[in-house]
Parts: structure tokens; sequence; C-alpha cells
């Protein structure tokens, strides 16, 4: 089977979509599968293209079993409606254009969102004339109307139009959670296909969380109580609610946020004006990094804003892997799943969301016992075992396709 993978993120990016991707390619080249992938250039979050890439429309890379096709986009480190259609855009029709190009596939697979992506894949499967499947990550244009980035009526019509489109042309459409199934049938015809395959972890890093890093290598005080968050600093994760809870909190504590994004600069600020090393802020930086600072924090922090009921965030998982005890401050899905195996806060509210840790600080008997109900929950969300159960999904439609 050779599969066509379109994803707007990819390796060597740190996001959540390189993340759901790379066990499915993994995957689909154990069982023996030829991959493609077309991603853009690597820009993520700065919104500034890799040297390594810059000056060509197209970087292919080769390893056995594999493609990955990197295409020009057009990227600005400003986020704003302008630039991020001009990324999105200019990524799907760059997509298209290699994606008609290439060897013919027997499936065609797009991660969404961005939409632009499930229209892209869309167009390639048609010209190729093969079954293809829309991987739902977030609910667009949803997540978009809930977090203030889309408000005018002609361009929520336009993407709600476009979203429905495509839960029609699709072969298989696959998610993340069961809200956003139910969400996806509702909007979807009767006869459509949809499958849930939840986000998870690794053994890797379940059999990581089995030690502790030594703080003072890596710049951790030891005289404080370090409550941490790695990811993406946008709009979903209410990390101004963090940095409330950091000023209430006062002396013997700090937050420590690791990673980038469109709320950066108001963070630094904000941790500015507090007393010094109450905050610490650290740049993106691999995977394995930031999951050394994770282990060595004394609590991690998981939080999206109160209106996103229905997403569970990806780093939850990840979070539980490393047997460190869990906040949890979200509602609906994530709040659900995570309840029994974190400690649970309510949303945007920083006298809970500081209550917690302070709970975790004076009783480390509980952060122990949340721990190891944590690694618990995250063995049970493998994302080889989801990769696998995709791979099932992916040979059985070509195989129905063929006997046609």
């Amino acid at each position: 089977m050779r599969v066509l993978i379109l994803s707007q993120h990819f390796v060597p990016e740190v996001t959540a979509a390189r993340f759901r991707i790379e066990p499915f390619v993994d995957a689909l080249r154990g069982s023996g599968h030829e991959v493609e992938v077309v991603c853009a250039v690597p820009n993520h979050p700065e919104g500034v293209i890799d040297p390594r890439f810059r000056g060509r429309p197209l970087v292919r890379q080769r390893a056995p079993g594999l493609a990955v096709d990197y295409v020009w986009v057009r990227v600005a480190p400003e986020k704003t409606m302008r630039t991020r259609l001009e990324l999105y855009g200019s990524y799907a029709a760059m997509a298209v254009a290699v994606g008609v190009a290439a060897r013919r596939p027997d499936v065609v697979l797009a991660s969404s969102p961005p939409l632009t992506v499930g229209l892209a894949g869309a167009l390639v499967a048609a010209r190729h004339r093969v079954p293809w499947v829309l991987d739902v990550r977030d609910l667009w244009p949803k997540a978009a109307i809930v977090l203030g980035e889309l408000s005018s009526p002609r361009s929520i019509a336009a993407a709600e139009r476009l979203e429905r489109w495509l839960y029609r042309r699709a072969s298989l459409i696959t998610t993340v959670t069961e809200p956003f199934r139910r969400h996806i049938a509702e909007r979807a015809p009767s006869e459509a296909r949809i499958e849930v395959l939840p986000n998870g972890t690794t053994r890797a890093w379940i059999e990581r969380g089995r030690g502790r890093p030594d703080r003072a290598a890596i710049g951790m005080p030891a005289d404080r109580f370090v409550w941490a968050y790695a990811g993406n600093l946008g709009l979903y994760h209410g990390l101004d609610t963090a940095m409330d809870a950091a000023e209430l909190l006062g002396e013997g504590y700090q937050l420590h946020l690791i990673g980038h994004g469109p709320l950066r600069d108001e963070l630094e600020r904000r941790a500015a004006e507090l007393p010094p090393g109450r905050v610490r802020l650290e740049g993106l930086m691999s995977p394995d990094a930031a999951a050394e600072r994770l282990l060595a924090a004394d609590a991690l922090l998981v939080a999206l804003r109160a209106s996103l009921d229905d997403v569970v965030s990806s780093k939850l998982f990840d979070y539980c892997a490393l047997g460190r005890p869990v906040i949890v401050a979200a509602t609906g899905e994530t709040r659900r799943l995570a309840e029994g195996a974190a400690l649970l806060a309510a949303p945007e509210d920083p006298v809970a969301m500081a209550d917690a840790v302070r709970t975790l600080r004076d009783d480390p008997e509980l952060g122990r016992r949340l721990g190891e109900r944590a690694r618990e929950l995250a063995a049970g969300y493998l994302r080889e075992a989801q990769a696998q159960r995709l791979v099932s999904e992916l040979e059985a439609l070509t195989s129905t396709a063929d006997s046609r």
C-alpha cells in the first residue's frame, strides 16, 4: 500500500500535529507500506522558515519506505487573520501541486486543521481517483469561533460549508474524542464512516518517567515548588490564569513555562512585573529537553479555556506518562479523562489553580499517589496502538476500493 499524507506540520517541528502523524508514519512503514508526507517547510511557531529550508520551493528528503516533501509557504511572525490565511492558502496550493504530481497513491490522508488541508486532500485524491481519509485533530471552524479568531459571519458561513463538504467527500473520517465524533456525525451524511483514534503517549515516555534528573544541572531551583507547563503559548491554554495564580502563590513557588506562541511576549511582560524567580520562561526546545524539565518539576499543568469542553489536551497523556502529579484546569472531556488521575481545578480560576498547587506542595503523599494513577492512565492511551488501528483502517479501505 502506498499512502500519501498531507499535514501542515511534521518533523522536525514540535507540534501536536507532528506527534499525531509521526506514529502513523512509523506504523505504516513498520507494516511494510510506503509513505509520502507533504508538509510545510519548518516555520512554527515563530513564523520564520528554518534556514536549512530557505530559498527553495520544494525540499525532498528520503529514507527507506518514506519520502518527505517540504513545500514553501508564506509565513510571518505576526499572527493575524491575513497572515494565517496566507499561510494556509499557500500550503494548500503547494500541497495540491506536489500531490497531483506525485506517483499515484492507494490512499490519501489529510490531517486538519486547518480545513484547507482537507480541501487539498480531497482534490489530490480526486485527481488520482483514490479514497481519502480526513483526520480531524480539532474542530474547525468551531474552535476558531469560540476563541474569537473568526468572527465575520460571511467567513464563518464559508468555513462551515467547507467543513460539511469535506465530511461528505471523505471515504473515512478519523478524530480524537467522542464529542468530536458526535459533532462530525451531526454534520456528515448518515452513512459516513467516523472512527475515534485518541491521542496518546509512547512507551518511551512511560519508561522515562521512572527517574528524576538533577535540578541544579538544568537551572531549576531546589528551594521552590516548581509547577511546569510545556507547549504552545497560545489562546487555548489559559496561561494568563496561570500567571495570576503565580502572583497569588507568592514566594516559595515557581511557574516554569516552556515553549513559544502568540502569547509569549505578553507572558514575558507579566513575568517581568513579578518578583524575580516567581515565573521562569524558556523557549522552544526538543521534546527530550522539555521532558527532562517536566520530570524535574514538582507538578505539571494542563489548562484549557472553559469554552473548550469537547477538547482533550494532547499533552495530558505525555504529562501523565512521566508519573508527576498533574493539575488539570479544564472542563468537559479533558476533566472526565483526568478524574482520579490528576488534581482537578476550575478552569480560568486563578484562586482554584493556586489552591491546587498549594495542596500538592503541602501533601507530597497525594502527589505520589496521583503520579502513579497518572502513569496508569497514560498506559491505556499509547500512540502506537492507535497508529496500528489506523493501519488496519487504511488497509480495509484500499482493499474495498480495489474490489470495486
